[in-house]
């Protein structure tokens, strides 16, 4: 019989491929996707946007995790394109990855206050994440001013914005294709116009 902890990741694990598949999604979507009932999904997070912002939560700290391990394993010495290229390339490869539960988040009308404030706070209030990237960047820049650190933290971490709304706006139905986002060769010229940007 399966425990609370399990129910838990089981109701998170259905939401976020539910918000993969469709742009709108209910608690009764939700619990039927579980084989539990609307109550079970209230008592578990209280409301859907307690839901959502769990969601949320785990897709920043699994992105997070990824580029500081990364970062700790990159030399002192490493070529400065070549650091930026592996932080740019692991974070645009990731929002792809989940680019229709980023989109939903982020999109959703009804989420859209809260969301923001979860990014916000982090990637870019003064988060140990954060802490971590400016010192990574520090390291292989040789910059100390704050500005210029700063300059290069927001397009790095911009990155996916630009592909995810040309995603959102991309209709292959009636003709609008701006670009092919999981094209390998579109995605290495992306990164590389972004690296000379950064750099």
């Amino acid at each position: 019989m399966p425990n609370n902890e399990d129910i838990r990741k089981n109701i998170i694990d259905a939401t976020r491929r539910l918000i993969m598949q469709k742009p709108s999604i209910t608690i009764r979507e939700i619990a039927d996707a579980c084989y539990v009932n609307v109550a079970a999904v209230n008592y578990y997070f209280g409301s859907k946007d307690r839901l959502l912002a769990i969601v949320l939560e785990e897709i920043i700290g699994e992105i997070q995790g990824v580029v500081t391990t990364r970062l700790a394993q990159v030399a002192p010495d490493a070529p400065i394109e070549a650091t930026f290229e592996m932080m740019i390339d692991l974070i645009y490869s990731y929002a792809m990855s989940n680019i229709g539960v980023l989109a939903y988040l982020i999109m959703n009308v009804e989420n859209r206050d809260s969301t923001s404030r979860q990014f916000i706070e982090a990637f870019f209030n003064d988060s140990d994440f954060k802490k971590i990237i400016f010192v990574k960047l520090r390291e292989v820049t040789g910059l100390e001013d704050d500005d210029a650190l700063t300059a290069r933290y927001v397009l790095i971490f911009s990155c996916f914005v630009i592909p995810m709304l040309i995603q959102l706006i991309q209709d292959p139905v009636n003709g609008t294709r701006i670009a092919d986002l999981e094209n390998e060769a579109f995605k290495r010229q992306y990164i590389q116009q972004l690296v000379r940007m950064v750099r």
